[in-house]
């Protein structure tokens, strides 16, 4: 593993059209500064900045299953934390430390505060972000490769997160030459049992593999094929016991010897009646996966959020999905470019978009975008240094109410901070050429904001494309102490 090196400027250009988390796992230890939040019944309530933090990244993702050939890719793995100015009026003071854990490599500890290191990840193994004292609050790690090649193309940007213990993951397909591999990766000390279950087009699909085990500090890489078989149109569910696990699920395609395109995408945001994707870029159409976890069928409809409000998508957007069962809802007639995407059902359901980038029958790309959770607090991605140049194109939306959101970037060593007043149920668009880290807050408002990064590089039909939620950052956490009634 090389050691971490700061991440160096570039520059690209590029157009697009705008019409329209995961929760860090964070450890809090006695601070040396809190502030009162509330007091009733013998209680205070305080807000403590984070003290130790710590995310997980998948490692390199076509690597680890025995009798399957690795297909190598250079993934690099970049953290850092958030400027001081964007945590204010909070301050953090005293020494910390930011390291890098792939297998048994540890990289030197980095100790500045809002700037942003990359280092190589580990092939067949998670990679994990520690950082601990004023290192902790506003931390964020993203993992990242780019591939050309006869046997694989694409561009694959995942945000490094926490882990949980019910996660969906709604991508992949039984097309020929269509491979998907599930990564699990266990950050706690100790082995956990990992069930899986998938749905299809026409219910609970059967599965041989039954339960998995992941050991501690390691990861299992899984061929989805031998969990879900040949379905089209499938949906993961992953139910850790005894502990929590991350999950992600990389997919790759091959038409004949063509590549189509390849793609990571991590869990969805829990089942529920009302799903937001925030960052759907578009080239010429896509398709709506829906799952429904229980056995009522859904009524599902999607509509298009933009910069002046909704508007109904192209076709009517309407799709019935029996229970327990998977759906594809068409997205046609919409321009190219980047939307914001509402989906609402009578009963909880899962999503998530795909979008091929695919021109003719050259090689091509495509995106996976789950739906998100709203932000409770900070959400933020650092990004590694690359030789290839790339631009992320920011979607915020803000739903049941208005905000006003700031984002704050880096780019060249240069930090800069925009704010942009969202009224209720739209969305914004923000380009940012080659950022090496970038942050977004509600800064006032009371509406529900969610974002997500397209990430592209490349040009005209040989472009590459990925999508990936920006992360929810620790900052502070709350802490109650009980104190005698007088």
């Amino acid at each position: 593993m090389r050691r971490s090196r700061w991440v160096g400027p570039a520059r690209l250009a590029l157009t697009a059209v705008a019409a329209g988390s995961l929760v860090t796992l964070a450890v809090v230890t006695p601070p040396s500064r809190a502030v009162p939040s509330a007091d009733r019944q013998g209680t205070a309530s305080t807000l403590e900045l984070v003290a130790s933090a710590a995310l997980s990244c998948p490692g390199p993702e076509l690597s680890g299953i025995s009798g399957v050939e690795d297909i190598e890719v250079p993934a690099r793995v970049a953290a850092g934390t958030a400027p001081d100015s964007v945590l204010a009026p909070l301050t953090v003071s005293g020494q910390g430390t930011l390291t890098f854990r792939s297998g048994q490599d540890v990289s030197a500890p980095i100790t500045e505060r809002g700037v942003t290191s990359s280092s190589e990840s580990r092939q067949a193994a998670p990679s994990d972000v520690l950082a601990t004292g004023a290192m902790a609050p506003g931390l964020a790690a993203t993992q990242e490769w780019v591939v050309g090649r006869d046997e694989i193309n694409g561009l694959a940007t995942v945000p490094c997160a926490g882990p949980g213990s019910d996660l969906w993951l709604v991508a992949g397909g039984g097309a020929a030459g269509r491979q998907e591999r599930l990564v699990l990766s266990n950050p706690g000390a100790n082995e956990v049992t990992v069930d899986l279950q998938v749905l299809g087009r026409k219910g609970l699909v059967p599965s041989p593999t039954g339960t998995t085990v992941v050991p501690a500090r390691g990861r299992v890489t899984l061929l989805v094929d031998a969990i879900s078989g040949a379905e089209e149109s499938p949906a993961l569910r992953v139910r850790a016991n005894g502990g929590t696990v991350r999950a992600v699920m990389s997919d790759i395609w091959l038409d004949g010897s063509v590549p189509v395109g390849a793609e990571t995408t991590v869990p969805t945001a829990a089942p529920s009646k009302r799903l937001v994707i925030p960052a759907a870029i578009l080239r010429s159409g896509g398709s709506i996966r829906i799952a429904v976890p229980d056995r009522q069928q859904a009524v599902v409809s999607a509509r298009v959020i933009g910069a002046d409000g909704p508007v109904p998508v192209p076709g009517g957007g309407v799709i019935r999905v029996p229970g327990r069962s998977t759906g594809e809802l068409a997205l046609t007639g919409l321009a190219q470019g980047t939307y914001t995407i509402e989906v609402t059902a009578d009963v909880p359901i899962v999503a998530s978009l795909f979008a091929s980038w695919r021109v003719g029958t050259s090689a091509g790309d495509f995106i996976w975008a789950p739906s998100t959770t709203p932000a409770a607090g900070l959400l933020g991605a650092v990004y590694p240094s690359r030789p290839e140049r790339l631009t992320r194109i920011v979607n915020i939306a803000a739903s049941g109410g208005p905000a006003a959101v700031s984002v704050t970037s880096r780019v060249g060593g240069v930090w800069s901070t925009t704010t942009h007043d969202l009224t209720q149920d739209t969305s914004k668009l923000v380009i940012l050429r080659d950022p090496e880290a970038v942050w977004v807050r509600r800064v006032s408002g009371t509406g529900e904001v969610r974002a997500g990064v397209g990430s592209l590089t490349g040009t005209n039909a040989a472009r590459l494309v990925s999508v990936a939620p920006l992360v929810e950052s620790p900052v502070t956490s709350t802490v109650g102490r009980a104190h005698p009634v007088s």
